[in-house]
């Protein structure tokens, strides 16, 4: 297969609508410990049971801090993140469960479940449809 660029390529024969950029985050580090302190408190409260959520919430805050940029530096995109709280406590839930199956040992691949649940609840949308 002949290497394309990016912006070039075509998505089943349809080429690509938007271009694409470069990705930058506008998280700051006060944004971080805000939330890591909310959460903190949250797990305190809940007697650590809040602590089963956090990497929901944590890559939630990450992927929609994340602009995507065009060759001129202006916004042509930004990432928003689907997630309900159902949906997490269903899928943490199965996870509890695999966990508690395998005496642990499925808390290994909790994060990376958590990661691929929440990209997958993550679309592109452009400024003008925010």
């Amino acid at each position: 297969m002949e290497k394309q660029k990016v912006d070039k390529m075509s998505f089943y024969g349809a080429p690509l609508a938007a271009n694409v950029g470069r990705c930058r985050t506008q998280l700051s580090i006060f944004q971080v410990i805000g939330h890591v302190v909310i959460w903190l408190i949250v797990s305190a409260i809940t007697l650590g049971i809040g602590l089963l959520f956090w990497p929901y919430a944590a890559a939630k805050l990450i992927l929609e801090s994340i602009v995507i940029v065009d060759e001129s530096g202006s916004a042509s995109a930004t990432l928003r993140c689907n997630l309900g709280f159902g949906e997490q406590i269903g899928h943490a839930v199965l996870w509890l469960i695999l966990i508690a199956l395998t005496g642990g040992i499925a808390g290994l691949c909790y994060l990376f479940g958590v990661a691929h649940f929440v990209l997958n609840r993550t679309e592109l949308v452009s400024p003008s449809h925010r």
